[in-house]
């Protein structure tokens, strides 16, 4: 299992970006998050988007937005003539709060973006509608050869113009899907997630989880890896990291206590797999947070 990828270092980076990149063709995508938020752009590209479990079409022209600690996978459907392009912006919304606060309409749509529960977080054809991939190409172009403190000033523009295209198609659409709402039928790998979601703090039993969605253990087993490219146990480790990290920075409460309430009830089980997920030991990772 890969790292969660959750401790980027904000301090030095408060933003972070891949403007123009082109994914190598074995990338496959893994369940993780981040400390800070993500704006995903797909110049080119194929598969599928996992957010708060539910499953969302990776394509051509797309637009996502990840909040901070929020669970997510993307997997790109790579080869030769089908490769996946995409911008990523990784930024510390404390950092872009200087820039914004000042504008009246911008500063609460990024702040319900930052701290709220969303309706929507998948932009299909967002470049349909706004001038998206020359912006990114302009700036691709123009922060690298600029001095770090111009930097700065240069990404935090970029991403409040990506804010302002996104609280115009977010508020329009979510106008409408209240108007035109129906209910959506769950694909089996949400019904999945939804599962471990309410008992990841339990012992993990493949047989009841297969039981309880009325299928084999080797079909819910193959369905999962190949619609998100990870195994149900990467996810269920992922998950429960997550609430590790969002115990260790937000409670006092003792790490021991905190492994047994998100399924690892030895401490020693709860520290050696905290490290393979998050790269640090839970009690250096709380000590690396109570110092910003």
């Amino acid at each position: 299992m890969k790292r969660l990828q959750n401790s980027m270092n904000f301090r030095k980076t408060p933003f972070h970006s891949k403007l123009v990149d082109v994914a190598d063709e074995n990338y496959k995508g893994y369940f993780h998050c981040h400390e800070g938020m993500e704006l995903l752009y797909v110049f080119e590209g194929s598969g599928t988007v996992v957010i708060d479990r539910q499953i969302h079409a990776l394509e051509a022209g797309s637009l996502f937005l990840f909040q901070p600690f929020q669970l997510h996978h993307v997997l790109g459907k790579l080869s030769q003539n089908t490769p996946y392009v995409r911008s990523t912006i990784h930024f510390d919304p404390q950092a872009l709060t200087p820039y914004i606060s000042p504008c009246k309409s911008l500063g609460p749509f990024f702040r319900q973006a930052w701290r709220d529960q969303l309706r929507m977080q998948s932009f299909p054809r967002f470049c349909d509608d706004y001038p998206i991939e020359p912006l990114l190409r302009y700036y691709n172009y123009r922060i690298p050869a600029e001095k770090p403190v111009v930097k700065l000033e240069l990404f935090a523009q970029l991403i409040m113009q990506l804010l302002q295209f996104l609280q115009h198609r977010y508020q329009a659409a979510v106008s409408v899907d209240e108007e035109h709402s129906l209910p959506r039928t769950l694909s089996h790998i949400e019904l999945v997630m939804n599962w471990i979601e309410a008992h990841y703090a339990e012992p993990f039993e493949l047989d009841q989880l297969a039981q309880d969605m009325h299928l084999s253990k080797y079909h819910v087993s193959h369905l999962f890896k190949q619609e998100t490219g990870s195994t149900i146990t990467d996810y269920l480790l992922a998950r429960r990291a997550k609430e590790a990290c969002f115990l260790l920075t937000a409670t006092d409460l003792p790490v021991a206590e905190i492994g047994h309430r998100v399924g690892w009830p030895l401490p020693s089980h709860f520290i050696q797999q905290f490290k393979k997920s998050i790269g640090s030991t839970p009690l250096q990772y709380r000590k690396w947070h109570s110092a910003l």
